[in-house]
């Protein structure tokens, strides 16, 4: 009896040091001076009177303007946004801001790609998305289970010991200078370093015009084909537990995807599969889903400057997407509001006037170096593609092909190039799309 007492004892002891020894190391290792994600969890633990909470990852900071929100929804907005959240990190914020918060409504972002993975499957990288997260949460039982759940056993000392991740910087005397006496500062322990754009959640300069290239590859993350089976089952583990959880609440479920670029709806493939699929599941579950992409254009007419990339929204987007999502949330009832989108990305397309969108270059299955040309519209464009390479200055170099039928494009293997393409209307002679990409 008394040889297991000192076990434990001892074992205790030994977690104890363990933990006093890594509180020290994170100190002194983590350079987090200027991390927007620590100021957004402080401040989002600091709130106590939250009515309507968004949840989910980059889409939601970048698309929703709080202050429009609040003045035409009548309600308290916080957006509860971290980098690339997964649908466990929304459920694990949701339990955390409960604690303090009266939540009525939870709008929950429904982006495809991020309802992907799974635990014994994400690496490092993704493993970071959850981190920064974890990293700041306070210390309690949800944030265990968090980490005992997100990943597989190979990242649990990482995990709950943060400074595990930053032993190469532990003889860089240099750094660790810097990184200690940065966070001796008021503006370190008193949080008052907030990000330029922060306000209650989101991360946008509102009014602020976009650019964005709307030329990609298919080896761009997120530009993988929806699949069939469109959410893993973790993923779904973890959805159906958010919607358990607002039941049990009482609070108002709603599922949102925030609008993207047409360009990428179409690129990605198979969208339809998606929303049919969260229709379905929330008809099931008797919650509300609405999917702006679909969002009629007499409601919300996305333009290019609306987007910073091909799927995030601008400052300016921000603003107009807000107003058209507050304004419909709060002037129609559910079965109104259903009326509002169309039923199908084919039926969206038909209703638009004939038009581009975008340039696609999808990796040829045989041969790492070759690239298909492929113009995103919404009719049958019969279209000719002019095809150059740039300089580092960003002039021309060599003329590969001009303006003809053939879209298949052999890059140099091994070598870096920067390719300028232009696609003409063959009936128009009109340029309707140019850009410029590095393969």
């Amino acid at each position: 009896m008394k040889k297991g007492i000192k076990i434990i004892f001892g074992s205790f002891i030994i977690i104890g040091a363990v933990l006093a020894v890594n509180k020290v190391l994170s100190y002194a290792l983590i350079d987090d001076v200027n991390d927007e994600v620590r100021y957004a969890m402080h401040e989002l633990y600091e709130q106590e009177d939250i009515e309507t909470l968004f949840l989910g990852s980059s889409h939601v900071f970048c698309g929703y303007d709080p202050g429009i929100l609040d003045e035409i929804m009548g309600e308290n907005t916080y957006l509860a946004s971290t980098p690339v959240q997964k649908v466990d990190g929304s459920y694990y914020l949701l339990k955390e801001v409960l604690k303090k918060n009266d939540v009525q409504k939870v709008y929950l972002d429904m982006f495809y790609h991020q309802y992907r993975d799974i635990p014994a499957e994400r690496g490092s990288i993704q493993m970071q998305w959850i981190y920064c997260i974890t990293d700041n949460m306070k210390h309690n039982w949800n944030r265990t289970e968090f980490l005992l759940n997100a990943s597989g056993c190979e990242h649990y000392i990482e995990g709950f010991l943060a400074s595990a991740r930053y032993g190469n910087y532990l003889l860089d005397r240099k750094r660790l200078e810097r990184v200690v006496k940065s966070k001796r500062t008021a503006e370190y322990v008193n949080y008052e370093n907030a990000p330029e754009t922060f306000y209650k959640g989101a991360m946008i300069v509102p009014g602020e015009p976009g650019n964005p290239k709307l030329i990609v590859t298919t080896d761009e993350p997120g530009m993988s084909e929806i699949k069939e089976d469109v959410i893993s089952a973790y993923s779904l583990k973890y959805l159906d537990k958010i919607v358990k959880l607002c039941k049990e609440e009482g609070i108002r479920l709603v599922l949102v995807t925030t609008p993207f670029t047409d360009f990428y709806v179409q690129a990605i493939g198979n969208y339809d599969v998606f929303y049919e699929y969260m229709k379905a599941y929330a008809e099931i579950n008797e919650i509300e889903y609405y999917d702006f992409n679909l969002c009629r254009t007499e409601l919300l007419d996305m333009e290019n400057a609306d987007f910073l990339d091909f799927h995030h929204l601008s400052g300016q987007g921000a603003v107009k997407y807000s107003t058209a999502f507050a304004d419909i949330m709060t002037s129609y009832d559910e079965a109104e509001r259903q009326a509002l989108f169309y039923d199908s990305v084919q039926e969206k397309m038909a209703a638009l006037s004939p038009q581009t969108f975008g340039i696609l270059l999808q990796r040829s299955e045989d041969e790492e170096n070759v690239y298909f040309i492929k113009t995103m519209a919404n009719y049958d464009a019969d279209v000719a593609f002019r095809i150059c390479t740039l300089d580092e200055q960003g002039n021309e170099n060599e003329l590969i092909q001009d303006f003809s039928d053939e879209n298949t494009v052999r890059i140099p293997q091994g070598q870096q190039t920067t390719l300028k393409i232009t696609v003409r209307n063959k009936s128009t002679g009109e340029i309707c799309e140019e850009g410029t990409i590095t393969l």
